[in-house]
C-alpha cells in the first residue's frame, strides 16, 4: 500500500481546506479584493456548500484547537460572514450553532481567561440583536465559561451569577441535568462557606423536579462540596457525616431503579477524603475512613467494577491515620498497596504523596522507633528511584519529615543525623536536582531537632545553621531566609542549655539575646508569642533568681504587652521566671 501523503496524515488537514475555502471568499469580499486567488477543486468541494455549514465546521474545529488565539479568530470569522450577509452577499446568516462555536472557544481557549463569561454574555447580546435565540447548549457554555473562572479565581460572585443564569434558564425552559450539575461543580469548586449547603439545596431542587433529574455526577458535585470546603457552619466531622448520608441515599436511589444514579469509585472516594480531613478534629473519623475503603473493597469483590479503590482512595485513608498520630495502621496500608502493586495491580502503586504521608505520621507521633521506620522508608524510596521509579522520588517534605522524626526520637546524635541529611540535600541539589535544596521548613526542623536534643553545644549547633541561612539570604536566596519560628528554635535551644557548665550556660545565654534582639530588628518577620515565652524560659533556666532576674522579665513582659502579644502562655512562663510577688504585681500593672 503506498504511503499517505504527509498532508493527509495532518489532522488539521480538513480543518484548513474549510478555513481556506471560506475565509479566502470572505476575505477578498470584505477588502474588495477583485481578483481573488483561484480556489482548487477541493476547496472548491466546501465552498459549493451551505457556507454556514462550512463556516460552522471551522469555527468547531478552531474551538477545539487548543490554540492561544483560537477564540480571536473564532470571532473574527463570525462577524466577516455576518457582515456579508448583511451586505447581501450571503442568503444566511450565522445561527445558533455558530455563535455557541464561538462562545465555545472562549471557555476553552488560553484567551483573556479573566473575562471570559464577560465575552460569552456579549456575544450572547449580539446573538439576540441579530434575531439569534439562545438554545441551552449557549447558557450551558455560558456556565462552562464562569466554571474556568471559578477554578483560576474563587468567587462567591461568581456562584451567584450562576445561580442566577439558572434562574434565568428555568424561566425560559432551556435548562436539563447538565445545566444544573455544571452549577454544582461551579459551587463546588468555589470556597464559599455555605458551599455545601447551596450545593444540595439544589440538588433537592432537582429532585423535586418532574423534568430535571439528577444523576451520579450530580450527588459527586454535592459530596465534593461537602469533602472540599474548609472552614464552614459546620465542623469537619458532621461534613463527612452528611456526605455519607448522600451515599446512601444514592444506593437507595440505584437499588429502587434509578440506574442514572449510582454511587462509584469517586462518590467513596470523596467521602474517605471528608472524613480523612476531618480526623484531626474526631480521631473516629480515621476508623470511619477505614470503614468505608473496606467496603469499597469488598464491593469490588462482589462484582461491582465501578467503586473498585484507588491509589487517591488509599492515601486519603494513609492521611486520616497519620492526622491521628496512627503511623502504624498508615504504615499498613501502605505495604498493602505495595503487596498489590507487585501482584499486578497498577492502580495502586504507592507514589511520594503514600510515602511522605506515611513518614508525616511517624513524624508526629515521635520516638525511637518511628525515626527508625522513618529512615528505612526515606532509604526505600531512594533505592526504588535510582532503580528507575520516578513515582517515589523523595522530595523536600519527604526529608523534612525524616528530620523532625529524627528530632522528636531523643536518640543519641539524632540532632546531628538530622544535619547530616540537610548536608545530603544541599549536594543532592548542587548537583542539579534543585527540587531537592532545603528551605527555611527543613533548616527550622533541623534547629529544632537540636534544640530537643540532649547535646551540650544545642545553642551553638543552632546558631551556625542560623548564620548559615542569614548568609545565603544576603546573597539573594530567599528560600531559606529565616522566619519567625527559626528564632524561635534558637532562643529555645538556649533556654535549653541549662546542663552545661557556667561557660556553656553563659554562651548560650548570649545566642539566645542574640536572636531575641535580631528577630526584633528585622523588617521581613516579626515576633510572636512563643518568642517571648522562649526567651522568659531562658531568663529562667540560665539567670539565677534574683531582682536582676525579676527586672529582666518585667522589661520583656512590658515589651510583648506593647506589641499585643500577652496570653496565657505568656503569663504562665512569666510565673515561672520572677517571683511570686513580683509576678503577681507585673500582671496586676500590666492588665
Amino acid at each position: 500500500m503506498p504511503n499517505e501523503s504527509p498532508r493527509r496524515k495532518n489532522k488539521d488537514f480538513t480543518a484548513k481546506i474549510v478555513e481556506d475555502a471560506v475565509v479566502r471568499d470572505v476575505t477578498a469580499k470584505v477588502r474588495g479584493n477583485k481578483k481573488p486567488t483561484p480556489l482548487n477543486t477541493r476547496q472548491r468541494s466546501f465552498s459549493q456548500r451551505d457556507p454556514i455549514i462550512s463556516l460552522n465546521m471551522n469555527l468547531d474545529f478552531l474551538a477545539k484547537s487548543g490554540q492561544k488565539d483560537a477564540a480571536i479568530r473564532c470571532e473574527e470569522m463570525l462577524l466577516r460572514i455576518e457582515a456579508l450577509h448583511d451586505d447581501g452577499y450571503y442568503e444566511k446568516s450565522p445561527d445558533v450553532v455558530s455563535y455557541n462555536s464561538v462562545i465555545n472557544a472562549y471557555a476553552h481557549g488560553k484567551y483573556a481567561r479573566s473575562s471570559r463569561s464577560g465575552n460569552a454574555k456579549r456575544l450572547m447580546q449580539l446573538m439576540r440583536e441579530k434575531g439569534v435565540k439562545p438554545n441551552s447548549i449557549t447558557w450551558n457554555t455560558l456556565l462552562r465559561c464562569i466554571l474556568k473562572e471559578i477554578v483560576e479565581k474563587p468567587s462567591k460572585e461568581k456562584v451567584e451569577e450562576a445561580e442566577s443564569i439558572i434562574s434565568d434558564m428555568e424561566e425560559a425552559a432551556v435548562a436539563n441535568t447538565i445545566s444544573y450539575n455544571t452549577l454544582l461543580s461551579i459551587i463546588s469548586k468555589s470556597g464559599v462557606k455555605d458551599s455545601p449547603q447551596r450545593a444540595e439545596r439544589w440538588l433537592q431542587r432537582m429532585l423535586k423536579s418532574d423534568e430535571i433529574q439528577p444523576d451520579t455526577c450530580s450527588f459527586n458535585s454535592v459530596i465534593h462540596a461537602y469533602a472540599n470546603i474548609g472552614k464552614g457552619s459546620l465542623g469537619a466531622p458532621d461534613r463527612a457525616r452528611r456526605a455519607e448520608d448522600l451515599i446512601s441515599q444514592m444506593e437507595r436511589f440505584y437499588k429502587s431503579g434509578n440506574g442514572n444514579v449510582k454511587a462509584d469509585v469517586i462518590s467513596y472516594s470523596a467521602v474517605v477524603n471528608a472524613y480523612s480531613k476531618a480526623a484531626s478534629e474526631d480521631g473516629l473519623c480515621a476508623t470511619r475512613a477505614m470503614a468505608i475503603l473496606q467496603r469499597m473493597e469488598e464491593l469490588y469483590e462482589g462484582g461491582d467494577k465501578d467503586v473498585k479503590p484507588n491509589r487517591r482512595t488509599y492515601t486519603s485513608v494513609v492521611n486520616a491515620f497519620a492526622r491521628i498520630g496512627a503511623p502504624e495502621v498508615a504504615d499498613d496500608l501502605l505495604s498493602k498497596m505495595k503487596k498489590r502493586f507487585e501482584a499486578g495491580d497498577i492502580s495502586l502503586k504507592p507514589d511520594t504523596v503514600c510515602y511522605s504521608s506515611v513518614l508525616d505520621a511517624y513524624a508526629k507521633k515521635g520516638g525511637e522507633e518511628c525515626a527508625i521506620r522513618a529512615e528505612e522508608l526515606l532509604h526505600e524510596m531512594i533505592d526504588l528511584y535510582n532503580n528507575g521509579n520516578n513515582d517515589v522520588k523523595p522530595n523536600t517534605q519527604t526529608y523534612r519529615s525524616v528530620i523532625t522524626a529524627l528530632g522528636r526520637s531523643r536518640q543519641a546524635r539524632a540532632a546531628e543525623r538530622a544535619e547530616q541529611i540537610l548536608e545530603e540535600m544541599i549536594y543532592i541539589s548542587s548537583q542539579g536536582a534543585k527540587d531537592l535544596a532545603p528551605n527555611t521548613i527543613v533548616y527550622n526542623a533541623v534547629i529544632d531537632a537540636f534544640a530537643r536534643s540532649e547535646s551540650v553545644s544545642k545553642a551553638y549547633r543552632a546558631e551556625l545553621l542560623l548564620e548559615r541561612m542569614l548568609e545565603e539570604t544576603d546573597k539573594g536566596d530567599l528560600s531559606v531566609r529565616p522566619d519567625t519560628i527559626t528564632f524561635n528554635s534558637v532562643i529555645n535551644a538556649a533556654a535549653r542549655s541549662k546542663f552545661g557548665d557556667a561557660i556553656v550556660r553563659k554562651e548560650a545565654f548570649s545566642i539566645g539575646l542574640n536572636a531575641f534582639r535580631h528577630v526584633h530588628n528585622l523588617d521581613y518577620c516579626r515576633p510572636s508569642s512563643v518568642t517571648y515565652v522562649s526567651y522568659l524560659h531562658l531568663l529562667e533556666n540560665l539567670v539565677e533568681s534574683s531582682e536582676n532576674r525579676d527586672s529582666m522579665a518585667e522589661r520583656i513582659y512590658a515589651l510583648c504587652h506593647s506589641f499585643g502579644l500577652v496570653n496565657d502562655a505568656v503569663k504562665s512562663q512569666l510565673r515561672k521566671t520572677c517571683t511570686p510577688l513580683v509576678a503577681q504585681r507585673i500582671l496586676s500593672s500590666c492588665d
